[in-house]
């Protein structure tokens, strides 16, 4: 079966104004044409990050500013359908994912640009969900541990306390955590204690219990997926500790300036797409090393049903959205 012939127009969810999901409209956008060193993909699937609605509610505009129409979504999984000049190393046909760079946005839609600079080829055997669950929430982790922790990527020592263990990022950082030779300690709410220590957790704290950290050795990383303040985990860190958030309020951004005065680290984690860091977690998928849970799934349609379950704070890995033909009943797990 060949590849669909598009028309001038494609389906894509947007917004034109600051708000919550119900900003939200299906609508016919022009088609995008691909410049030097980009790709036209046919989006099978895309998957929803904070980033995604924070964006939308206006709370980043001075660092992300919007130019509306705006076409949200980072994490893309699909088909590559045109390529752009000086394009060598993908053909159309080429099954890829990517998170879309800086501040593009644009994945929740048929069609979708990315640069070659942050592609990567899905290797043999990853399916699509996973593939569009990966990118974003991987690479995260990844550089958080690798970049702002100073972790070795192999025969590390470190003792590290993942805090959001089962949410897209933390339980991604567990396992790459585990990888690394790291002792992982993850922490959770008590239905995910199971999941967590299934994902290569050496221990899994349980933080609805009382005093849950009390007896704990000290960390030499904490990598907080959840909290944007590093004061209730610094603590916990021993001599040289590091602490990086990957939700950095401006309170980390304030602690980070007195790094060279003190021993103990923060460091916000800001994320850089690139294609080496995502074929990195490919080989680490490939080696049954690391998989990707999926929280949900939505239909195109249903993205703001997507944001919504997102805003709850409650997911369990990833949510992921159907782009393609032949989506998923509304919110199915």
């Amino acid at each position: 079966m060949g590849l669909p012939v598009y028309r001038d127009d494609m389906r894509a969810m947007t917004y034109r104004s600051y708000g919550g999901p119900e900003v939200l409209e299906l609508a016919e956008v022009p088609k995008p044409s691909p410049a030097e060193g980009q790709l036209l993909v046919r989006v099978v699937r895309s998957s929803v990050n904070p980033v995604d609605w924070k964006r939308a509610t206006g709370a980043l505009r001075v660092i992300m500013p919007a130019c509306f129409p705006l076409v949200p979504g980072y994490d893309l999984a699909g088909e590559v359908v045109e390529l752009g000049a000086g394009v060598a190393d993908f053909a159309i046909g080429d099954r890829v994912h990517a998170r879309i760079g800086e501040h593009a946005g644009g994945a929740s839609a048929d069609l979708a640009l990315i640069g070659v600079d942050v592609a990567a080829k899905m290797p043999e055997g990853m399916d699509f969900d996973v593939a569009a669950g990966l990118p974003l929430a991987g690479m995260t982790a990844l550089q958080g541990l690798r970049d702002q922790a100073k972790i070795p990527l192999e025969n590390a020592k470190e003792r590290v306390l993942v805090v959001g263990a089962s949410g897209g990022v933390g339980h991604l950082a567990v396992q790459i955590a585990r990888a690394m030779g790291t002792t992982v300690v993850g922490v959770c709410s008590t239905r995910n204690v199971a999941l967590v220590r299934e994902l290569g957790a050496h221990e899994v704290i349980d933080y609805t219990q009382p005093d849950p950290y009390r007896g704990q050795a000290p960390f030499d990383v904490v990598l907080d997926c959840v909290a944007g303040d590093s004061s209730p985990f610094l603590p916990l860190l021993g001599p040289g500790g590091r602490y990086a958030s990957c939700l950095p309020g401006a309170a980390v951004f304030a602690r980070s300036m007195l790094n060279p005065l003190t021993d103990k680290k923060v460091r916000p984690v800001l994320l850089k797409s690139r294609a080496v860091d995502l074929q990195w977690l490919d080989e680490l998928y490939a080696r049954r090393a690391l998989r990707v849970i999926i929280d949900s799934h939505f239909a195109l349609e249903d993205l703001k049903k997507a944001w919504e379950r997102s805003m709850t704070g409650r997911t369990v890995g990833k949510i992921v959205i159907d782009v393609g033909a032949g989506g998923f009943p509304s919110g199915d797990s």
